[in-house]
């Protein structure tokens, strides 16, 4: 079988060891296990006049910022938020921005330029935003959090959520670039109980008749936005559109061309059309993902039930499709003893045309109820949900209840983390017995990938393994060769069955070194419905991978025998930089010329840096390669790639005139500064941290 890999879709594009959670010694600002203290200090003596006057013009304060020992220069601090500025009268418990570079240009804490201090005015536990933010990261794009706690002037200003900015670096932790278009959908909103219609009222094409865009006032169950910023179809004048969403940044020509033309065929296309149409211009399945967390866990301050508010969209220039961001999770998780939303809220509401149209559809909508079923066992349960919580309160409670401006009681903190808990618990029942969740999908057993070396390449035999209780109509391959999809769709071919197991294949073509091929299987009940299953069961964001490679070579006499990723003082490169490095090691009784070789630390270019003519390694001898991006120094061997100290991958292939055979790959962990791996004994021993590095030495372990 071949080296099959499932992956979630942002950690593969280097295909690098992709570390989610660091540890608490870690330089991670939104570590979720450690609590910071953010220290801010204003020199002016009116500085809270100052913040208070300047609220509605977004103007900065300038102030010093430390933070674990580290401190920032004139910092810009101004407060934010709407609801959360004005529901909480005098308290001094507002939430505030914190520009870390508004005087200094290009000054970084801990790599981010932009702080958001959230104050949590409608959540005594102070938990949501971080809890919620950080479940639905795991699958749709979203701000990192975590806690700190805020002290001014040295006053404790007690607990805040420290919610990641949605910004360039938020955009190039989930994309590919952030060469695209970024939005903040804003819309339309209510301005009291009851429907009432907007001023100059436009209309929307959704179902093939007009439909009026009407106000509802906010509340329960009846959302705020008059769906302006729904990604309904406001005509093809882009100042309509620009009066509801926002531009947050562009370096496309025409920002509005796309935001308008995925409008027209949302809304516009007929329904017998739409899924072979819309995936090209919006992530249809992402968004399903994303209405289907707002609709589970309540999330009011969402697309969903706002009608087009408080939502990002981010146009990805590589793919040319519309992707939804979730932001603002506050106020989610929060029944108050009231009926939960049904699974299918707002679907009968024209101006939510995600819910609306989509659920319409008979694919999508087996589509996002298979989404929720994975949500219901891999999201929202106790197992999952109630060690986060208790790990929260134990790292912020004594803080809570010395925080003397807290907008609630310490009691109400405690009161409402039940509240919370039960939540999980009754949501989760409460969805679990709707008919069409509990309907059975179809039992995907295992998805096993065969690797057919050719010639010129690979080809791979894709079988998926469905048990036999659920009978099933079709079984198909969903295929991207895009490290960024979309995905086409191979039906795959029952092949046998045996001991209950039905097997499906499916062979792809021979490929080329370096392709990178994206895969999940979907399989269909044979039911009135074709309720779906996916495999693996978080698709589209968590998939199989698979990089076509060079044939691997019977025996190689060089091998990569101890490298360096964070080399601060142990050994200088001939330009005197403390350099990443790679040491090989010749295991022969011969010299070898390395001449025409490579090594790369990159499976989508694997012939990424070729050794120099007249590179050799003497019999028994070693030989650095400096990883510092600097190919054209002299003396010495420098590689146009850097090594990752999170950890990745590292492959030497051969000549190309003995067909690019791979010699050595080493997979190295998260390191630390000036630590090393290396093979003990050299040439032939496992790779292992070792005790003391020995560049251009024997390793010890």
């Amino acid at each position: 079988m071949g080296n099959m890999k499932k992956i979630s879709f942002i950690g593969f594009l280097l295909l690098a060891l992709f570390v989610q959670q660091v540890n608490a010694n870690s330089d991670d600002f939104y570590d979720e296990t450690v609590l910071r203290t953010i220290q801010l200090e204003f020199s002016q003596r009116d500085w809270w006049s100052q913040l208070e006057a300047n609220y509605q013009a977004k103007e900065n304060i300038p102030a010093t910022l430390v933070v674990d020992g580290v401190t920032c220069e004139g910092v810009g601090v101004r407060f934010r938020g709407n609801t959360s500025y004005m529901m909480i009268g005098n308290s001094q418990k507002k939430s505030f921005n914190i520009e870390i570079d508004y005087t200094i240009e290009d000054q970084r804490l801990m790599d981010y330029k932009t702080l958001n201090l959230i104050n949590c005015a409608n959540d005594s536990t102070f938990m949501r935003e971080v809890l919620y933010s950080n479940i639905c990261r795991r699958q749709i794009p979203s701000a990192r959090a975590n806690f700190v706690k805020l002290v001014i002037n040295d006053e404790n200003w007690g607990i805040y959520a420290n919610v990641q900015q949605l910004n360039a670096e938020l955009i190039e932790d989930w994309f590919p670039s952030n060469d695209g278009i970024t939005w903040r959908a804003d819309g339309r909103m209510g301005v009291g109980g009851g429907d009432e219609q907007i001023p100059e009222p436009r209309r929307a094409n959704l179902t093939g008749s007009d439909v009026v865009l009407t106000e509802r006032g906010g509340g329960w169950g009846g959302g705020f936005g008059d769906g302006s910023a729904a990604l309904t179809w406001q005509g093809s004048d882009s100042t309509i559109y620009e009066q509801v969403y926002e531009l947050k940044s562009t370096t496309q020509d025409d920002p509005w061309a796309c935001l308008i033309n995925t409008c027209d065929v949302l809304n516009n296309t007929d329904l017998e059309q739409l899924p072979d149409v819309l995936d090209t211009v919006l992530n249809v399945d992402r968004a399903l993902w994303l209405c289907a967390f707002e609709i589970i866990f309540q999330d009011e301050d969402g697309y969903v039930n706002k009608r087009g508010s408080d939502y990002y969209i981010y146009y990805e220039p590589e793919t040319g499709r519309m992707h939804l961001m979730q932001y603002d999770g506050n106020e989610c998780m929060n029944s108050s003893g009231r009926a939960g939303w049904s699974l299918f809220y707002q679907s009968d509401d024209p101006v939510v045309p995600l819910m609306y149209r989509l659920m319409t559809v008979d694919h999508y909508r087996q589509r996002y109820l298979a989404h929720a079923r994975t949500i219901l066992e891999y999201f929202l349960t106790v197992e999952v949900l109630w060690p986060m919580i208790d790990e929260y309160q134990s790292l912020i409670e004594n803080e809570v209840e010395s925080d003397s401006k807290k907008i609630y009681s310490t009691q109400a903190f405690f009161s409402g983390i039940s509240v919370l808990k039960n939540f999980v618990k009754t949501r989760r029942s409460e969805l679990l017995a709707n008919y069409e969740v509990s309907h059975p999908a179809p039992d995907i057993e295992s998805v096993e990938c065969e690797v057919i070396q050719q010639q010129a390449g690979q080809s791979l035999v894709i079988t998926a393994q469905l048990g036999q209780t659920v009978p099933v109509s079709e079984v198909q391959l969903y295929l991207s060769e895009n490290p960024y999809g979309p995905f086409a769709t191979l039906p795959m071919a029952f092949e046998s069955e045996s001991d209950g197991i039905s097997y499906y294949t499916v062979t792809l073509s021979s490929y080329m070194p370096g392709t990178v091929l994206l895969y999940y299987v979907q399989a269909a009940a044979a039911d009135a419905v074709g309720t779906l299953a996916f495999s693996p069961a978080c698709a589209e964001y968590d998939v199989y991978a698979y990089v076509v490679t060079y044939a691997e070579a019977d025996a190689t006499s060089v091998v990569i025998n101890e490298l360096m990723a964070r080399n601060n003082v142990t050994i200088s490169d001939p330009q005197g930089d403390y350099d990443d490095w790679i040491e090989l090691f010749n295991t022969n009784n011969e010299t070898v010329d390395l001449s025409g070789m490579y090594l790369s630390d990159n499976p989508e270019n694997p012939l990424k840096w070729e050794f120099p003519a007249d590179t050799n390694i003497a019999s028994g001898g070693y030989l650095i390669v400096w990883a510092d991006e600097d190919g054209r120094d002299e003396p010495g061997l420098h590689a146009n790639f850097k090594l990752s100290s999170n950890g990745e991958t590292l492959w030497l292939y051969d000549a190309d005139s003995r067909n690019n055979l791979l010699l050595d790959s080493v997979t190295f962990p998260e390191m630390e500064a000036d630590e090393s791996v290396g093979r003990v004994p050299d040439g032939w021993g496992g790779m292992q941290i070792l005790s003391s590095p020995s560049p251009l030495g024997t390793n010890a372990e």
